[in-house]
């Protein structure tokens, strides 16, 4: 039995970033699935959310924290820049998929059939933000491959599966190449299979 259990659903955003962590350490984990808004699940998150990382008698929530402790934890790359501002810019990039990215490729999309015109062009200009920060590529920073990219890589996948997704990120080949890129990793391709 793995050390590391994952507790959500494999679909989720947040618990595939949480995965693909783990897979690039070479951690071996299970994902468990949650009851939902169960009391047993407030008993491992107090806001009901999902990924929870249980290992033993130690219970984290929130992805970040997740991450950030199976990074600096485990053996395997570092995930995580080794100076200040290297931190500070992933950082940046992860605040920013999950402030605005997910809520223009993930939330929009999983609640409506059709994208009106405001969401499009709203999802359209952050995919453009991506793409400019990806010119240095072929990861958000730069030559690094980083936490911030298994936060944003979950979320773009999602969205590629919606007939929009070719239209909305038509031309942006900084996006394309790390797409590209990023959908060979072995963490990426085993937590889309389930």
């Amino acid at each position: 039995m793995p050390e590391i259990e994952i507790h959500g659903f494999a679909q989720s955003s947040y618990v595939r970033t949480a995965r693909m962590v783990c897979i690039e350490k070479g951690v071996p984990h299970e994902l468990v699935p949650l009851d939902f808004q169960s009391e047993a699940h407030r008993a491992l998150h107090p806001f009901l959310r999902m990924p929870v990382l249980r290992a033993g008698d130690l219970v984290l929530y929130e992805t970040l924290a997740i991450a950030s402790y199976l990074d600096e934890s485990r053996d395997g790359p570092a995930l995580q820049p080794g100076d200040a501002l290297g931190r500070a810019r992933m950082l940046q990039w992860i605040s920013a998929s999950m402030d605005y990215v997910h809520g223009t490729l993930l939330r929009p999309f999983l609640t409506v059939e059709t994208l009106s015109a405001e969401q499009r062009a709203a999802a359209r200009g952050n995919l453009e933000v991506v793409d400019r920060a990806l010119a240095d590529g072929p990861y958000l920073l730069g030559a690094q491959f980083t936490l911030a990219d298994l936060f944003l890589a979950p979320m773009v996948g999602f969205a590629e599966s919606r007939p929009e997704f070719a239209e909305l990120s038509e031309g942006l080949d900084g996006l394309a190449a790390w797409r590209e890129t990023i959908w060979t990793r072995d963490s990426f391709r085993r937590t889309l299979a389930e």
